[in-house]
């Protein structure tokens, strides 16, 4: 009979093998429950990688991160943005919690499966979730803006070129731009600088009002210390820019333009032929005695009710302040005429009693004549209507274009520029010009007066005007 085997050892080997193992699985079940307690492998919240911390550990290293300053640049200045500055919170409480739900959607022992096998964890993002003050954002870029906006400066009148000089177009902070990169920053844990968005400014254009500062400026600058009055009018625009306006000067040979326009408005027929060389002697010769013949057709054969009646197109017209007492070369005393700028007690021109207008008036006269050529609108078409034509406002102009000077207004513009114009010479103390420029920038109206209360040397006085009216079409015409 053979002996049975002894296999106690055995079975204690094995008994302690299966214990062991058990006790390797509780290890590793204790482990797993450990890792477990902490946020998953590949989990990344507000673009942090935070897998194998505790959610307190997480919760530390996000707000550490993320309370780093932002760095802002305009233009060349750096300055740091502190989150706190502007109520910035990390909503940690809801971004742990969407973490941990990430957590517990997976099973203890599929989890554990995976641990044991060394597997790396699914990849996981929580999206950042912030809030701050975007008022008290508003309020530090508005700071911002004030202390390193740089407005567009105007430009200025050069008073050795009578041009201009261009302002600098400036620069300013695009408010709403720039909020909303700073917001994308604040959202990123690393590479928080943002180049605050800069609007550039555009260069300011001259405007009428600096033509005035330009002309005052260069009056001074060359001394006339007499009285000059300018009006310009923008014919596109309606624009107006003037110096001392509203001043009665002598209407010299200037009150032909009214005489033409009442001439014009008084016919029914086509003129004659000789009537019409009258009219060209009156403006392209200045001839008073041309002038005279007119007011006598206009008073039927009566030259005093003649001019009464230029006055009382003028009135019917808002002209107040322009009117003729009396014809050219008239030798008897004239009617007394007052008007609210031959009563003005703080600039006296001496003006003629015979006739007297104003810059404004004469430039508002010749601004309705172009307005009627234009379209044959205007104040002709309300206050005379069916009376003054587009074709006879045309030909009144080109009339007036004929007056070619070559000095005055017409020594201030391009050569070849049209200038439809009438000057006029007062008893050696008035010099004026008056008319439309049609220049290549723009169409314009000028209207120039000078006096002196002792005497106005051509010589002197001339160039003056000139330059005056070079500014003018300097303004129109910039150089390219």
């Amino acid at each position: 009979m053979r002996d049975r085997p002894n296999t106690a050892l055995l079975e204690w080997a094995a008994i302690l093998t299966v214990l062991a193992a058990l006790g390797v699985l509780i290890l590793q079940i204790v482990a797993h429950s450990r890792v477990r307690a902490q946020l998953q492998a590949g989990m990344i919240i507000a673009d942090i990688p935070v897998g194998g911390l505790t959610a307190e550990e997480a919760g530390v290293l996000l707000s550490r991160v993320y309370a780093a300053p932002v760095e802002l640049h305009y233009r060349e200045e750096v300055f740091l943005l502190d989150p706190t500055a502007i109520s910035f919170r990390l909503d940690l409480e809801s971004m742990l919690s969407r973490a941990d739900t990430f957590r517990s959607e997976t099973s203890f022992w599929r989890g554990f499966w995976e641990y044991l096998w060394n597997r790396p964890g699914q990849l996981v993002s929580v999206p950042i979730e912030v809030e701050y003050s975007s008022v008290q954002l508003e309020a530090y870029l508005e700071n911002v803006a004030v202390r390193y906006d740089a407005p567009p400066t105007a430009p200025i009148g050069d008073p050795d070129s009578l041009g201009f000089v261009a302002g600098l177009p400036g620069y300013t902070l695009d408010l709403d731009s720039s909020m909303a990169v700073i917001d994308m920053a604040l959202r990123v844990p690393s590479n928080r600088r943002v180049a605050l968005t800069i609007s550039e400014g555009v260069t300011i254009a001259p405007t009428l009002e600096t033509v005035g500062d330009l002309v005052n400026n260069y009056i001074a600058e060359v001394g006339f210390d007499g009285v000059l009055s300018l009006v310009v009018v923008d014919l596109e625009t309606g624009e107006e820019s003037a110096i001392n306006p509203d001043v009665a000067y002598a209407g010299m040979s200037i009150m032909k333009i009214p005489i033409l326009v009442s001439t014009y408005r008084a016919w029914s027929i086509e003129p004659f032929e000789h009537t019409l060389k009258v009219i060209s002697e009156m403006i392209e010769l200045s001839g008073n005695v041309s002038a005279n013949i007119l007011l006598w057709d206009l008073g039927e054969e009566d030259r005093l009710l003649g001019a009464g009646i230029v006055t009382a197109d003028m009135l019917a017209l808002g002209l107040n302040n322009t009117f003729m007492a009396g014809y050219y070369d008239q030798e008897t005393p004239p009617a007394v005429i007052e008007t609210a700028a031959n009563l003005r007690e703080d600039i006296n021109t001496a003006p003629d009693p015979y006739m007297q207008t104003t810059p404004a008036d004469i430039a508002a006269l010749l601004t309705m004549l172009y307005q009627c050529a234009s379209n044959g609108g205007g104040a002709f078409e309300v206050v005379f209507p069916d009376k003054l034509t587009p074709s006879e406002c045309t030909l009144m102009l080109d009339i007036l274009k004929r007056n070619r000077l070559g000095s005055l207004l017409e020594a201030g513009v391009a050569e070849g520029t049209p200038v439809a114009h009438k000057h006029g010479f007062g008893e050696g103390d008035t010099i004026g010009d008056a008319g439309v420029v049609f220049s290549p920038g723009n169409d314009y109206v000028i209207a120039i007066y000078t006096w002196h209360p002792v005497a106005l040397e051509w010589v002197a006085v001339s160039p003056i005007i000139a330059n005056v009216s070079r500014i003018v079409y300097n303004y129109f015409n910039p150089p390219q």
